[in-house]
């Protein structure tokens, strides 16, 4: 799910939402006993939406972080992934460029340790190499989006 389906779905629920607060409302009553209002019942619903819309920023937040929409953003810096390797569940180890040096570091749960730097870098793989080799997981990706 793209940031942009899940923001129209958000939407979505939040126009349902006001639509069916609107129908729930009673049918106003004649023009001529229309009683006094309360400011404390006004004050109640601006808090409430107050408070919804808070919630709806932090929800979107929490959704731009969990989708790494923003991972992209940071081209320009100087360190990059060159490879990575999957060690098990929780431990990989990753050949990091840092400038013009690379170095091959050890990922834990808890704890990233550098193990070595390489005398020779590695090459990073071409593009089109790394699109020809997509893993499970973006293959069903692409079903679940079609």
């Amino acid at each position: 799910m793209n940031v942009f389906s899940a923001c129209v779905k958000a939407l979505l629920a939040v126009a349902c939402f006001f639509s069916l607060a609107v129908i729930a409302e009673p049918a106003s009553a004649p023009a001529a006993s229309i009683p006094a209002m309360n400011p404390m019942a006004s004050a109640g619903r601006v808090l409430f939406f107050l408070l919804f819309i808070v919630a709806f920023i932090f929800f979107l937040a929490w959704l731009l972080q969990k989708t790494n929409v923003l991972r992209g953003m940071n081209q320009g810096q100087s360190l990059k992934t060159v490879a990575v390797l999957s060690l098990g569940v929780k431990e990989k180890v990753a050949v990091i460029q840092v400038g013009e040096q690379q170095v091959l570091v050890g990922i834990t749960a808890h704890t990233i340790t550098p193990l070595m730097t390489l005398d020779e870098p590695l090459q990073s793989a071409p593009s089109s190499q790394v699109a020809q080799t997509t893993s499970f997981a973006d293959l069903l990706k692409k079903a679940v989006r079609s």
